[in-house]
């Protein structure tokens, strides 16, 4: 008796083992606010769990984009690398550079092929893909918005439901909502833009300047459409003195939720923090234009990496295809702001409910068909540091536009020298 419940026991063990066993995965991924987002994500990760009991996921918040990209490149350098890692779309080049990650193709045709990418916004598969090949697939997608606050343009005498659409008429409407104590100095600001490359390349196109080669190794920079758009930047922070210098992204958008500037340049990705923060009438608009009307796709795709076993990558692979399905997507577009990646999500009665109650939150992906690529090249994160350095340099005046364009031309220039091939 004692025997066969042994055997009962082992028999009862082996056909356990598969569930004991399941394929473990470690996922790297940013957001630039922790809390809701986080845990937004740890919930889609719960479900991802029920979905596939097959497959553990370890998720692991490497910061903002910078810093989990560092911390990727670290794990490489350590021989421990994710299996999986959500990672900019400017990225692809240094991850490639790298050999760090897979091309995706494989997967990408098992789904269908050109009909599985076809249900993703063009623009947020287009800067994932290099030399023909799939890279990445889009989940945490982004362009800048304009947010204003109605209720401060209404005090400063503004029609509260016309957003400034031109460069004249941003700078006039700033001028109007900011204002100033018996010193002169800003008590409320017209207009706030984190000082970041990302948004300064919207600037530049909108002027009608390029920011880098096809082949990712020129930049235009000192290029005059560019040194322009710094120029009209700088003009705002230091000749009419309507925007602060020096706010980060996450200060920027707390300023504007505790009403401290009329109006915010800022991703769509923290349309969540402002809805859920704000207590005031609010609004969203397209980046006003200059000579043109266009604005810098930003965020990020889901990357599998090189050095994860087959069996891994086919984990991460179902994964990837859980978190950029339509109803994840809408979910994610609705708990963080950024723009539901999968043309079917916007169908879904979950969206469509949102979207009624909050048509702020269609206007980034009605932006869509203005946006462009944002600057990637070779070597990016050197690239992407000098430019903010001088950037920053120029906005203190230690420089004019060109010359800190020139100075960060010259400079990328020499990082690039190795890739002139």
């Amino acid at each position: 008796m004692r025997r066969s419940s042994w055997i009962l026991a082992l028999l009862w063990a082996v056909v356990a083992l598969p569930a004991w066993a399941a394929t473990e995965i470690k996922f790297y991924y940013p957001v630039h606010l922790t809390g809701p987002l986080v845990k937004e994500i740890e919930a889609y990760v719960a479900d991802f769990h029920k979905a596939h009991p097959g497959i553990r996921v370890e998720p692991v918040w490497g910061g903002n984009y910078w810093q989990n990209m560092q911390k990727t490149v670290a794990a490489l350098q350590a021989g421990t690398p994710p299996d999986v890692a959500v990672h900019l779309a400017i990225d692809v080049v240094t991850l490639r550079d790298l050999d760090a990650v897979i091309p995706l193709d494989e997967f990408v045709q098992r789904e269908g092929g050109d009909k599985f990418l076809a249900d993703f916004f063009p623009g947020f598969v287009s800067d994932l893909k290099a030399e023909g090949r799939v890279w990445a697939i889009p989940f945490q997608r982004s362009t800048p918005i304009l947010y204003y606050n109605k209720d401060l343009l209404r005090k400063a005498g503004l029609d509260p439901n016309k957003a400034p659409t031109t460069w004249d008429e941003l700078l006039a409407t700033a001028q109007k909502a900011t204002v100033r104590d018996a010193s002169g100095q800003a008590t409320q600001w017209g207009l706030t833009i984190p000082d970041d490359p990302w948004l300064l390349m919207s600037f530049i196109l909108q002027n009608g300047g390029r920011t880098h080669s096809a082949d990712f190794k020129k930049v235009y920079l000192a290029e005059k459409p560019a040194v322009d758009a710094l120029q009209f930047w700088a003009d705002l922070a230091n000749k009419h003195k309507v925007i602060p210098r020096h706010r980060t992204f996450p200060e920027s958008v707390q300023d504007f939720a505790a009403g401290k500037t009329a109006m915010l340049i800022h991703s769509t990705g923290n349309l969540r923090f402002i809805r859920d923060s704000a207590k005031f009438e609010w609004g969203t608009a397209f980046l006003p234009k200059n000579k043109r009307q266009a604005v810098a796709i930003g965020g990020a795709g889901f990357f599998i990496f090189k050095k994860a076993p087959r069996e891994k990558q086919e984990a991460a692979w179902q994964f990837t295809k859980f978190m950029t399905s339509p109803e994840i997507q809408a979910r994610w577009n609705i708990g963080s702001g950024y723009i539901a990646t999968r043309k079917s999500s916007f169908d879904l009665p979950l969206m469509k409910e949102y979207t009624a109650k909050l048509p702020q939150a269609l206007v980034a992906r009605d932006q869509l068909p203005l946006a462009l690529a944002e600057m990637s090249t070779h070597d990016n994160q050197k690239v992407r540091e000098i430019f903010r350095t001088h950037f920053q340099e120029v906005l203190d005046e230690k420089y004019t536009p060109e010359e800190g364009m020139k100075k960060a031309q010259a400079e990328m220039e020499k990082v690039l020298a190795p890739f002139q091939k």
